[in-house]
């Protein structure tokens, strides 16, 4: 919005007056009400100190209580008070203390918290601690009335309306309308296009019809105005300015033709014009002011922009289709919860890196693990906090692996890790540091534990099921050792280990009743047993 110049002078006028009095107060010529306050806050908690004081020579905490009490019903500036031993005991308080206070920094005391120290004898022994409301909390009316920022606002107000007054009545001696015959402006409003005469000073003298529509103004209401000051876009600085074609032929008297300019509006899009300028002469050729046309080429621009916006929207929709497929390409490949790779994403980059580890006869390993008691966690804790256990091991996994690993969710509470040239032994070592931060960690107030499985391509699995075959039986020998551990698959041994461990597992199924394995915990096992497994536990 453009104001007019009666306005501006009168607002920097009402500036420069509030600049003088916000001067004076800092300066110190304006009382400060808010060290007033705190001083009278100051002098009420000293005396109230030195009345706790005679209570407490004789031990009366009672009496405290009730004068503390006495003390917010009567002042409404008190939200809360309370008397507090030397050892940080609250011995007596009164309002909702525990919410109100805040320990000043530096054991300093505020406007709105005040603690005195109460001495028995010699020998402090308790401080009364005051929360004050805020020193602004009072009425509207109130702080404006008895306010610094009261005062500044009414000589703002009140000045405006003044200057105001007195400059447009100032202003209307200077009306610059007669010096442009009716009939000349008449002629120049038959014109499509619009018109502008200024003066020596950039005045505008005349305004045609046609620009006065085109920027939404009367034709009256523009003169007096200068011609840079419509809101010519990229000509705010007074550097600029200068660059105006107008302003150019007043300095040189040469005239510019063809110069695009773009004029701003608040009610309109912008609008733009090819403009002309050429210099009014006098009868001794001095110049006098500059004529102005401008050609409206706003429509034109409008359907060159439709055509570029056409095209842009193209190039949008394209990657807005690229930007979908990606996030369905996301949503196929990794799972909702955890945002880790589902199974068959998994299986995917599995496969390919174990072809390229065997091709280049390199080190390719795999870790599979397991969170123990989970269906415990669900029936406990309800499903809510048994997500929130796994959201805590995947970001886990995620810290721990690699960008060149794949970490995925296999299935329930099961995860896999696929680790490319490392061996079984650094990932063992992985899978223990995984280990024992699930272990220190907790999800929802729920502590949950890890078993897990390693194997690794040196152990001749022959394609990428068998590898995950190998990691899963050495994590199901971990949960049946105790949980919480890592197990590594080993082909000689572990081979040999397996057979005989599911012969023993065959056989307590057949003696179990109706062929079912007791569960884990549950299934005794003979120290030979056991001994063997914790030499293949890592």
């Amino acid at each position: 919005m453009q104001l007019s110049p009666t306005i501006r002078i009168s607002l920097g006028l009402v500036c420069l007056t509030v600049t003088v009095l916000l001067l004076g107060k800092s300066m110190g010529f304006a009382p400060d009400w808010a060290r007033v306050v705190f001083e009278s806050r100051r002098i009420f908690a000293e005396n109230m100190a030195v009345q706790f004081s005679a209570a407490a020579e004789r031990g009366d905490l009672n009496l405290i209580r009730s004068m503390l009490q006495t003390m917010i019903d009567r002042d409404q500036d008190v939200r809360s008070a309370a008397v507090r031993s030397s050892t940080g005991e609250l011995l007596a308080r009164a309002g909702n203390h525990l919410a109100s206070w805040q320990p000043p920094p530096e054991g300093r005391s505020t406007p709105t918290h005040v603690q005195i120290p109460i001495f028995r004898g010699a020998e402090r022994w308790a401080t009364v601690e005051i929360s004050f409301a805020p020193l602004w909390v009072a009425e509207t009316f109130f702080s404006l009335k008895n306010s610094y920022f009261g005062l500044i606002l009414f000589v703002a107000l009140a000045g405006f309306a003044g200057y105001f007054l007195f400059i447009k009545r100032t202003l209307r001696e200077l009306d610059p309308s007669n010096v442009i015959p009716g009939r000349v402006q008449a002629a120049f409003n038959v014109l499509k296009e619009g018109v502008l005469i200024l003066d020596e000073d950039e005045q505008i003298v005349l305004a045609n019809t046609s620009f006065a529509e085109t920027v939404g103004k009367t034709s009256q209401q523009l003169i007096g105005f200068k011609g840079s000051e419509l809101g010519w876009k990229g000509y705010r600085t007074f550097q600029h300015r200068k660059l105006l074609p107008w302003l150019k032929v007043l300095q040189d008297g040469t005239s510019r033709i063809g110069i695009r300019l773009t004029i701003e509006r608040t009610d309109a899009p912008p609008a733009k014009f090819i403009v002309n300028a050429a210099p009014v002469l006098d009868d001794q050729g001095g110049r006098r002011g500059v004529l102005v046309t401008f050609d409206n080429v706003t429509e034109l621009e409008e359907k060159n922009q439709e055509l570029n916006l056409t095209v842009s929207k193209l190039q949008i929709v394209t990657e807005e289709v690229q930007t979908k497929n990606r996030e369905l390409e996301f949503l196929a490949t990794h799972d909702p919860l955890t945002l880790l790779l589902n199974r068959r994403a998994l299986n995917r980059g599995l496969e390919q890196m174990f072809n390229e580890a065997r091709q280049q006869d390199r080190e390719l390993s795999c870790i599979m693990c397991d969170i123990d008691h989970f269906k415990s966690v669900n029936d406990r804790y309800g499903h809510a906090a048994g997500d929130q256990v796994i959201k805590m091991v995947s970001a886990i996994l995620q810290k721990n692996s690699r960008e060149s690993d794949l970490a995925g969710r296999y299935g329930g509470e099961e995860f896999c890790i696929v680790l490319p040239g490392l061996t079984i032994k650094q990932a063992a070592g992985i899978a223990g540091r995984i280990r024992l931060a699930v272990r220190e960690d907790s999800a929802a107030g729920v502590s949950v534990t890890m078993s897990f499985g390693v194997s690794s391509l040196r152990s001749n699995a022959q394609e990428p099921g068998e590898l995950i075959n190998q990691a899963d039986k050495a994590l199901y020998i971990a949960k049946e050792s105790g949980r919480n551990r890592v197990v590594a698959w080993d082909d000689e041994e572990m081979t040999d280990f397996a057979a005989k461990y599911e012969k023993r597992k065959a056989k307590r199924a057949d003696n179990q009743p109706g062929g079912q394995l007791s569960p884990p915990d549950e299934q005794p096992e003979s120290g030979q047993y056991l001994e063997e497994v914790r030499r293949l536990t890592v």
